[in-house]
């Protein structure tokens, strides 16, 4: 790995914030939109401190996302803003809570409205060592395992406000590096915050366990989109998704209101729908409307195309017209 320290800032408005885009190496992610309005809009950046990274996201509307972490690092995460109506994979995020996910994990996104967070991805094997240093034995980190710690108020302001200070120092205008020195200097002065939070957060240094119930209906949620994305017209029926799973229709009712507050059924719309919205951005010269309506299990194009507008403000067809010219 480089000791280089470039800043990579990424905007999309409107329409655009569902492109995916990538994240720390290796990763990805993408929204959904879930209803549109006129001033959607949110930012992304990256900054290379050395052998860490430090990732932050902003959006200013209700999102759905979905992506997957990189498989090198392991990620101290921290929700700055929407902590309150914040879910990933379908566990609430709190505020001021502190969270550790593992190398390569899927992650669902969910906010209800304006959300900042931003990550410290950092070698498990390095941060299992700053750990030890502060007190041996004392955490382990578990694999596959997403670990929460309640930081106090005096840790979670620290944090957040050195953030924001290296954001800033960063994004300098006509800068685009930052030196070794200065990009050791923050990396170690990040890293010795966050260890500090952790053994001082409310958990006495215990690592708190999502609920595991609600870590269960999490991944369920997730290993059904992807079961109904392995379809040929992505649009499984409610019933055979029941018998698929082993859930009743009841049952998965349940798990959806009480993980992501929907049905299941709106969830699905709301997934294929955002999927149509990507197909139309990205289409060819030859795709038509109803080519991407079929794929995506619209049987009817009227009620597609008024469905449509509802949640994203325009016809498809106005999406297709704009993507044929921008493809050209």
């Amino acid at each position: 790995m480089t000791s280089s320290s470039k800043y990579h800032e990424k905007s999309s408005h409107g329409l655009d914030i569902v492109n995916k885009f990538e994240v720390v190496e290796g990763g990805y992610f993408e929204r959904r939109i879930i209803s549109f309005e006129h001033n959607n809009e949110a930012r992304n950046f990256r900054l290379a401190l050395g052998e860490t990274r430090l990732e932050s996201g902003h959006h200013l509307g209700a999102t759905i996302g979905r992506g997957k972490a990189s498989s090198e690092y392991v990620y101290l995460g921290l929700t700055i803003k929407g902590g309150e109506y914040t879910r990933y994979n379908g566990i609430p995020t709190g505020v001021g809570n502190l969270h550790i996910f593992p190398e390569g994990i899927d992650i669902l996104y969910q906010s209800m409205g304006e959300g900042e967070w931003f990550t410290y991805a950092i070698a498990r094997e390095r941060l299992q060592e700053a750990l030890n240093a502060y007190h041996s034995g004392k955490i382990k980190l578990i694999p596959q395992q997403v670990m929460t710690f309640p930081l106090k108020a005096e840790n979670y302001e620290q944090l957040k406000t050195m953030f924001m200070d290296i954001r800033q120092m960063a994004n300098k205008p006509g800068e685009t590096e930052l030196s070794e020195d200065v990009s050791r200097m923050l990396s170690t002065a990040l890293l010795n915050s966050f260890i500090e939070a952790i053994f001082a957060s409310e958990s006495q240094a215990d690592p708190i366990k999502p609920n595991s119930l609600a870590l269960l209906h999490g991944q369920l949620i997730m290993a059904t989109e992807q079961l109904i994305l392995s379809g040929p017209e992505n649009n499984l029926k409610l019933s055979d998704l029941a018998k698929a799973t082993g859930y009743t229709l009841r049952a998965l009712e349940f798990i959806f209101k009480n993980s992501v507050g929907m049905s299941p059924k709106n969830w699905f719309w709301n997934m294929r729908m955002n999927g149509a919205l990507r197909d139309l951005m990205d289409a060819g010269p030859n795709v038509t409307v109803s080519d991407v309506a079929t794929k995506w299990g619209f049987q009817y194009l009227a009620r597609f195309s008024a469905q449509y507008r509802d949640i994203f403000g325009e016809l498809p067809s106005k999406t297709l017209s704009r993507a044929r010219g921008k493809n050209k």
